[in-house]
């Protein structure tokens, strides 16, 4: 019984022995995968929580390293594009990173990477694949090794790299954490190349951003976006001194608020249109502001970009060259006038003569009417002369082309005939009104003309200019045609280009189409180069728009009263210093009926003044002592009743002192040389105007 008894306590020792070695193991095992849960959960925690690349690579190779007693365990980055290999963190190197590598030494980090699969060598000392480097690494005591790749998808990022000197190979569970391991950190190296890439678009956009604002405000045109809805969203430094509004101010607030000329077509388009805008100093300015739609990827409309670029020094300079070259022409023009009027002031000195040598009284009427003709020819010479050659400003009128295009060529006629030019003229009967200023196109028409002379001059050879006109149904055109050498191929694409010319040296300053150019184009018109004609030449064509709607101008002259003696009773001062066009005044206003007063100067006119009360006052404008201008202004102090019977009779027309007194006045001008009958008509509608009889 003794015996049963104690192997009965022996047995259950045993069990009991049994059952603690047993639970022994399983709380082994439970703190040992605790251990392993906490080392993922702290891997997980640091992927999560940071995009630090090299802080969390660092953690966990420190994990793994820790957890399956590995001498070393890296990680190591493969740069595919760049062909080479980098030691991101290594558990037994905490400075390594970044570290290159050089792959062909590492055999088993190579087949990793290309079959994609795990490499587990249990022996070092007897794998094949290690052959090259066995060696090494058996001198640094290694006696197995795992390398993890790390796949995202199906890219290969590097590979987790673990080689221990330990007896026992690694075991599964170690290599199941292992594998975790290494999809977390496939996963956190992807999170950051991806962060890295996204910082570095980021670091590019605002590096392109920032160029942009420089440029921007680089810039000194006006540069202003707006969106869809009209409301700024880009505004650079010119637009904030143009407008004197900074641009976090304007930022959000319709453009229409901020530059109203600036949308005040909303379809300025990229053609653009000149407006004149004041700036915060009160000076003005032109601004030649252009347009275009922002779009979206898919086409849609997102918003307007405006560029304003300031001209106002380009329109003086362009205005500067025009007066130049209309100068340099008036240099070549007034040579052939003084020859154009020596012969009809020949005829009137010769018929002149004539009359006071006794000729039969038979030819008396004749002599007188071709005197009057000649000196008529001799007016229209000098009045033209002088409407070329002075200054005006730009006044777009509906006109008449057809009479533009005579003007100039009598005043070129002596210039053409004496090169044996022939002028023919295919001008349209009908040609209906063009807008346009009369002097700008004037001054292109002369620059064409020019041109045409003397290309044909240049071969030596007598020629022909065509001058053709006809409207289209918004334009009217006129074609200037000669038949001279015509324009080279090569060079027909810069013939508008400033200081551009085909003429020898000295011949021509290469302005003279530029100008043309760009006063036709400020018309809203455009001048070209046509095809030559047949038989060679050149050709050009001014285009010029309709003044469609344009109420014609129509000037109705009082009428002269039906008594002979129209100025009968009236008391008329004369102030003029030549005493020949003092006696035809007298001698026209007597012979009207009017009692003649005479002054040679400004002073005895004034002391004729203070003793009468003329009802006309007839004053040369520039007189010896006292002059017209200090006699009107002494009448106007002293004498106001008497300011608007004044009538100024002056051939200075061109100086501009003059014609800036003479604008502002309220006061009739006679401009000399004289007519007799534009004489008689504005005399008699001063008086009837200024006081009746």
């Amino acid at each position: 019984m003794l015996v049963l008894a104690l192997c009965a306590i022996s047995a259950t020792c045993a069990f009991i022995t049994g059952r603690m070695v047993g639970a022994k193991a399983v709380l082994t095992a439970s703190r040992k995968n605790h251990r392993e849960v906490r080392a993922v959960l702290d891997i997980t925690e640091a992927v999560n929580g940071t995009l630090d690349l090299h802080e969390v690579m660092s953690l966990i190779v420190r994990r793994v390293g820790e957890r399956v007693g590995a001498q070393r365990c890296s990680i190591v980055f493969v740069d595919q594009a760049a062909q080479r290999c980098f030691v991101m963190a290594a558990s037994d190197n905490p400075q390594a990173d970044m570290l290159a590598i050089d792959l062909a030494k590492y055999p088993e980090i190579r087949h990793a990477i290309e079959t994609r699969e795990p490499v587990f060598v249990e022996d070092v000392a007897s794998d094949p694949l290690l052959e090259p480097v066995r060696a090494l690494l058996l001198e640094q005591g290694y006696r197995s090794l795992l390398v993890l790749p790390l796949v995202y998808g199906k890219e290969v990022l590097g590979t987790l790299f673990l080689r221990a000197n330990r007896d026992l190979p690694f075991t599964e569970a170690e290599m199941r954490f292992c594998r975790i391991a290494a999809a977390a950190s496939a996963n956190a190296l992807k999170n950051a190349l991806l962060f890295r890439d996204v910082a570095q678009e980021a670091a590019r956009h605002r590096a392109t951003g920032e160029k942009l604002r420089r440029v921007l405000d680089g810039t000194p045109d006006v540069i202003v976006a707006t969106d869809a809805s009209g409301r700024i969203t880009e505004f650079n430094l010119a637009a904030e001194a143009l407008t004197a509004r900074f641009a976090k101010e304007t930022l959000g607030r319709p453009l229409v608020e901020v530059l109203p000329a600036a949308v005040a077509d909303v379809e300025i388009g990229r053609k653009g249109r000149e407006l004149v805008l004041t700036r915060p100093d009160g000076a003005t300015c032109e601004i030649h502001f252009v347009s275009a739609p922002l779009t979206g990827v898919v086409g849609e409309t997102t918003g307007r970009v405006y560029l304003g670029r300031d001209v106002t020094d380009l329109r003086r300079a362009e205005k500067g060259l025009a007066q130049a070259e209309r100068l340099s022409s008036l240099g070549e023009v007034v040579a052939g006038v003084a020859h154009e009027l020596n012969n009809p002031l020949s005829a009137v000195l010769g018929y002149a003569q004539l009359l006071q040598g006794g000729g039969g009284r038979d030819d008396l009427e004749r002599d007188l009417s071709r005197i009057v003709e000649s000196a008529r020819r001799c007016q229209r010479i000098v009045v033209n002369l002088l409407s070329f050659a002075r200054k005006h400003p730009a006044k777009k009128l509906p006109q008449d082309l057809n009479t533009c295009v005579r003007k100039i060529v009598e005043l070129k006629t002596y210039h053409l005939r004496a090169s044996k030019i022939d002028v023919v003229y295919d001008l349209a009967e009908t040609l209906p009104a063009a807008q346009f200023d009369f002097h700008q196109i004037e001054q292109v028409i002369l620059n064409l003309i020019n041109n045409a002379e003397q290309a044909i001059a240049g071969r030596g050879k007598p020629g022909r200019v065509v001058l053709r006109s006809f409207a289209t149904d918004d334009e009217v055109v006129l074609e200037i045609e000669d038949d001279g050498p015509g324009i080279p191929p090569a060079v027909r694409h810069r013939i508008f280009d400033p200081f551009f010319t085909t003429k020898d040296v000295g011949m021509g300053t290469g302005l003279g189409l530029s100008v043309s150019y760009g006063i036709v184009q400020e018309h809203q018109g455009r001048i070209e180069l046509r095809p030559d004609p047949p038989g060679g030449g050149t050709r050009f064509a001014m285009h010029l728009p309709r003044a469609f709607g344009a109420a014609a101008e129509v000037s109705s002259a009082a009428a002269l009263t039906d008594s002979g003696k129209p100025l009968l009773g009236r008391r008329v001062l004369v102030a003029e210093d030549e005493p020949l066009v003092l006696d035809l005044f007298s001698r026209l206003l007597e012979h009207d009926g009017a009692t003649v007063t005479r002054a040679r100067d400004g002073e005895e006119a004034w002391s004729r003044i203070l003793e009468t009360d003329f009802d006309l006052i007839v004053a040369d404008l520039r007189m010896p002592n006292l002059d017209g201008r200090a006699l009107y202004e002494r009448v106007v102090e002293e004498r106001p009743s008497m300011v608007r019977r004044f009538v100024f009779a002056t051939g200075d027309l061109v100086r501009q002192e003059s014609l800036k007194f003479l604008e502002g006045l309220p006061n009739r001008i006679l401009a000399k040389p004289l007519d007799v009958e534009n004489v008689r008509r504005v005399l008699v509608q001063v008086v009837a105007g200024s006081r009746p009889a």
